[in-house]
């Protein structure tokens, strides 16, 4: 393993803010639309990725969910629902082309989805790293 990057528990402990910042989303449906929701949901779980990936002293060639989710696959195994939920996201906002933007709104029925899949980085993320840094 090589040696850790500094920031990674800051990543950690941003990853669990936007986590629960999405759990909480949904007792506030007229402030938190879907479209909110996927991205408060995708700012977690890039957040906790990029807090495993620092730790163990690499980064990532790029942020989308897609890329993500592949480099982890280098170092671990993903459960496959979660892959199958992590590109169904990524799906949804594919804005990092040089050539063509693309953007669906995600249903309110895609919301739990949204939810189980950063439930399930973090479980992830606690299984690589342990407790939150600085948190009870």
């Amino acid at each position: 393993m090589k040696a850790e990057l500094a920031d990674w528990k800051a990543f950690y402990r941003e990853g669990a803010q936007y986590h629960r910042t999405a759990q909480g989303s949904v007792r506030r449906p007229e402030v938190f639309t879907p479209t909110i929701i996927e991205n408060l949901a995708a700012m977690s779980i890039e957040k906790y990725f990029m807090a495993i990936f620092m730790r163990r002293g690499i980064l990532p060639r790029n942020h989308t969910l897609l890329d993500l989710m592949e480099e982890a696959k280098l170092y671990f195994p993903l459960d496959p629902i979660l892959v199958d939920s992590l590109a169904y996201m990524d799906s949804l906002q594919r804005i990092c082309s040089l050539f063509e933007c693309e953007v669906s709104a995600p249903a309110a029925n895609d919301v739990p989805r949204f939810l189980e899949t950063v439930d399930q980085v973090a479980r992830l993320a606690l299984q690589e790293l342990g407790p939150v840094p600085g948190e009870a």
